[in-house]
């Protein structure tokens, strides 16, 4: 029986199968996941208002993000919605640029932005 090919060849692909269960719903690898489109959005703008200025985002207006994480983490992320936020309440009149803040979905815990396409937002205070 064991020096049958087709019996080895099952046992050996059940076995694989087996560790393969055993390492995607245990061991819980570190995955990496895409994220584009995601709409960059000025925050502060109430202060700017209050001394009858306005911002204008030049670029970018959206921004493409790479998470990585446990799998599991990173599937939940994927499921939620992302944002990219920049804070416009510290600039002045004129030409500005500030960093672009990635908010995640509510919840997700233990993943981290792995690179973006845009760092930084330029905008025109006026």
């Amino acid at each position: 029986m064991l020096r049958n090919r087709k019996f080895r060849l099952a046992i050996s692909l059940l076995i694989a199968i087996a560790l393969w269960f055993y390492v995607v719903g245990n061991v819980d690898p570190t995955i990496t996941a895409t994220i584009s489109g995601i709409k960059v959005e000025k925050v502060g703008e109430n202060i700017l208002e209050d001394m009858d200025l306005k911002a204008t985002l030049e670029s970018p207006e959206s921004v493409e993000i790479v998470i990585r994480g446990p799998r599991s983490a990173v599937n939940e992320a994927k499921k939620g919605e992302f944002r990219a936020t920049v804070d416009v309440s510290n600039c002045e009149y004129g030409e500005n640029e500030e960093e672009i803040n990635i908010v995640f979905p509510e919840g997700v815990s233990g993943v981290t932005v792995d690179s973006m396409t845009e760092k930084k937002a330029q905008f025109l205070v006026e």
